[in-house]
């Protein structure tokens, strides 16, 4: 019966379920070990030593997405629209030379800046040299991972990007000496090194030969590259540089343990958002064929199947999880024990994420990426600026309620100017 009801729909609704379905498993076992990784963490050195970690991994995304350069993105749509192999021989080669040189640029500068100001960031330089050594591998991962999404190769876009990195961190933890206080540092710096040799020997070498050849041809390249996919760096910089900037606050104004307390409870709440990551992983490449083809009913079907599969899965369990929170911050530990309207108010944030779906998907893949990124810098300009006023007067509560504020912007804003352009909402029929 299932079966019958499935050959009723058309490719792209099948893609999306079986897509959907494969990444949403693999997502799952990615946030379940990065969750466990956290919990281990946690119960074994406390929450001071976790805030010192969660920092230093923000620290590396955000530096990461600035060496990518919105590389990553742009092969996603780019690879997406034409899949041919001379194309993607030729995207693959600019993407992989302008991120090194991106990266060899602004690691020299972290480098110098790290002489003289690192005590602002962290408690040792030690944190410093690992950053340094991870930024270029976590780099052409990412860029990797979005090269197999375009490819529709979800498996491989799943492990890369979510699963892979916490399964090698929690090996190498235990393998390390897990009441060390670098050990969750190190670990999740040797887990990035194995992620970006497995990517580079699935992807890069494949078009090895090609790459070689050419190598003169995509330097040249590099100037062009990063102005093509300069408004796709933007919208996805400004989220990580709301976050760090958020983190670095909470980090000077209340110490490590706080920040420790609430990056524990962002992290159940991606938890929670695990059915959305893993439908805008499968629609991007299926968004963009549609914009590509001008099938604007095809667009507005198939946001509107995520957005409404979305919404019934999330949010019973975002209430599951309102109602147990602080006996899910206890998982962490005793340090974490009494941190429930932490978790709770920074769901209620999360809950309009689950409301809108994956709009700045479909905006960014119909070449919208502008507004995209306009939203999401302003939104997070405002994040930092609410937080530098709330944080020193209400502390870590602050916080949570500015991550509200900022929530509701975007989303509101994304849904009002999808309703004005595009003629509908996100959700509904």
């Amino acid at each position: 019966m299932l079966k019958n009801i499935f050959d009723k729909f058309d490719t792209d609704v099948k893609d999306l379920i079986k897509g959907s379905g494969t990444t949403f498993f693999i997502r799952i076992i990615g946030i379940l070990l990065l969750y466990v990784f956290t919990i281990i963490v946690t119960n074994n050195l406390g929450a001071t030593v976790y805030g010192e970690f969660a920092f230093f991994v923000l620290s590396l995304k955000l530096i990461s997405l600035f060496t990518t350069a919105g590389v990553d993105t742009y092969l996603l749509r780019y690879i997406s629209d034409d899949p041919q192999e001379n194309k993607i021989s030729r995207l693959v080669g600019n993407g992989t030379i302008t991120v090194v040189f991106n990266s060899c640029l602004i690691l020299l500068i972290v480098f110098i800046l790290a002489q003289f100001h690192y005590e602002t960031f962290f408690t040792e330089y030690w944190y410093v040299t690992l950053l340094i050594i991870g930024v270029l591998p976590f780099s052409i991962s990412k860029l990797n991972a979005q090269s197999f999404r375009a490819k529709k190769n979800t498996i491989m876009y799943s492990i890369i990007e979510f699963t892979a990195l916490p399964f090698f961190a929690i090996l190498y933890f235990y393998i390390l000496n897990s009441k060390n206080q670098h050990a969750p540092v190190l670990a999740y710096t040797l887990a990035t090194l194995s992620v970006f040799v497995i990517s580079m020997f699935k992807w890069q070498f494949k078009y090895r030969s090609k790459i070689l050849k050419n190598l003169v041809g995509h330097f040249k390249e590099i100037k062009k590259t990063n102005k093509v996919a300069l408004p796709f760096l933007i919208a996805g910089s400004s989220i990580y540089l709301g976050q760090w900037g958020v983190s670095l606050m909470l980090k000077y104004f209340e110490g490590n343990d706080i920040l420790g307390n609430f990056d524990a409870a962002i992290k159940i709440g991606n938890l929670l958002m695990m059915p959305l990551v893993a439908s805008a992983t499968i629609i991007a490449p299926i968004l963009s064929r549609k914009f590509a083809t001008n099938d604007k009913k095809g667009l507005e079907r198939i946001l509107k199947i995520s957005t409404n599969a979305i919404f019934f899965l999330t949010i019973p369990l975002i209430i599951i999880t309102y109602l147990f929170s602080n006996e899910i911050m206890a998982l962490y530990g005793p340090d974490f024990a009494h941190s429930g309207n932490i978790l709770r108010i920074i769901l209620i944030g999360f809950s309009f994420n689950v409301l809108s779906g994956p709009i700045s998907v479909l905006l960014q893949m119909a070449e919208k990426q502008v507004i995209v990124q306009n939203v999401f810098l302003l939104s997070s300009l405002f994040n930092i600026a609410a937080c530098a006023y709330l944080i020193p007067k209400y502390g870590v509560i602050g916080a949570c309620w500015s991550n509200v504020i900022y929530q509701i912007a975007i989303n509101g804003y994304l849904l009002i100017y999808l309703k004005l352009k595009f003629g509908y909402l996100s959700f509904g029929k």
